[in-house]
């Protein structure tokens, strides 16, 4: 397949608005639903886009020719297709001769210059590889996502949740009379054994928040599929991610999270650790996922680059507001590790389980010594 090098992309003209003009019938006959005004709205972005950049062309089209979750999944391959694989002929650039104004002689040899095509060199536009993991700033190990998810699935169903609104016919509680008289009409119609019903426990509620610092990268593969396992167990899972802010992903780590998170989808995440701060925006900008149900799942190294009256504050609130507070730390396991950094230090003390999680193994070992369980009324 023909592709362009980023370099050769600035040194390359053509009919820009008969390859978009094409786009949409193109699209058409792989079920999207696209016409004029897509068209047009696409003609018109092209003004504000750089098109040396070919990653931000794609994202810029893919937000006015999309509609569906399908159809924006499907879109880049598409566009990759069209643009970059269908061999367009390119046209190169021709500064602009004082002769041309004046119909000179050498007119005609220019116009028939302007004709002339260039092939294409071989070569993969920048972002586009398949197998490149430079350009993601997360990326879920897919050799452990099966052991993963069947260990989170196995933790969520140990931990605190509410009561649900349905009914199930077992425990104590009210009388099923229903399932009594039908138990009954199998034996002689005299109700002896009364059938209980009681609510259902709720979904639980989990708050994951991530450490993305640059101290995490080691382990940000495995975290990334713990992560997106939660999103595949039965409960109710809010994930957030920071480092000098805090930033909600939950949709786009259940999305992204096995294919790969670009640094663009996660603006404002690079820099220091600030824990402290980051758990005070997630109280006063998320008060409604915190709940004496909430187990809340921290995963840092703990070094906190913010001020440590910040961090004991809001370690204080969260701990006084959640049901449980578990910190996982991948640097606790290491040979002559301790605790003392200052932010870590003042976290521990409103910390319900510190535990060692930094792949497969120390997360069943956490799991299976329960840590993540409902604390005994």
């Amino acid at each position: 397949m023909e592709r362009l090098t980023g370099e050769e992309v600035g040194r390359w003209t053509a009919n820009i608005v008969r390859q978009v003009a094409g786009f949409a019938p193109w699209l058409r006959e792989h079920g999207f639903k696209v016409g004029i005004p897509e068209t047009l709205t696409a003609i018109a972005a092209l003004v504000e886009l750089d098109l040396t950049h070919i990653d931000e062309v794609c994202s810029a089209f893919r937000s006015i020719y999309s509609r569906t979750p399908a159809e924006w999944g499907i879109f880049p391959s598409l566009f990759e297709r069209y643009f970059c694989g269908r061999g367009v002929q390119l046209e190169e650039k021709r500064r602009f001769q004082p002769d041309d104004l004046v119909g000179g002689s050498d007119s005609g040899a220019g116009e028939q210059a302007d004709r002339q095509t260039v092939e294409s060199v071989q070569g993969f536009l920048a972002g586009y590889h398949p197998n490149d993991g430079e350009r993601y700033a997360l990326r879920a190990d897919e050799q452990v996502l099966k052991d993963v998810v069947h260990l989170t699935r196995l933790a969520v169903r140990t931990m605190d949740a509410p009561r649900g609104r349905k009914w199930r016919s077992r425990g104590r509680g009210k009388i099923d009379l229903r399932q009594t008289m039908r138990y009954a009409m199998r034996r002689a119609g005299e109700p002896f054994v009364l059938k209980m019903r009681r609510h259902r426990p709720g979904k639980p509620r989990v708050v994951l928040v991530i450490d993305i610092s640059g101290s995490m990268k080691p382990y940000a593969p495995f975290i990334t599929a713990l992560a997106w396992s939660f999103t595949r167990a039965r409960a109710r899972t809010e994930i957030f991610l920071f480092s000098t802010r805090l930033l909600r992903v939950t949709s786009l780590i259940g999305r992204k999270g096995v294919t790969g998170l670009t640094y663009a989808d996660l603006p404002g995440l690079k820099g220091g650790t600030r824990i402290g701060s980051a758990l005070d925006q997630l109280l006063h900008r998320y008060p409604s996922l915190l709940h004496r149900h909430t187990s809340v799942i921290i995963v840092s190294d703990g070094f906190d680059a913010g001020h440590p009256e910040r961090m004991h504050t809001s370690m204080r609130d969260l701990a006084a507001r959640v049901g449980r507070v578990v910190w996982l730390n991948p640097l606790l396991g290491e040979p002559g590790y301790e605790p003392t950094a200052v932010g870590m230090s003042m976290a521990l003390p409103y910390i319900d389980a510190f535990v060692d999680v930094h792949d497969v193994e120390t997360w069943k070992k956490a799991v299976l010594g329960g840590a993540l369980r409902a604390a005994a009324p």
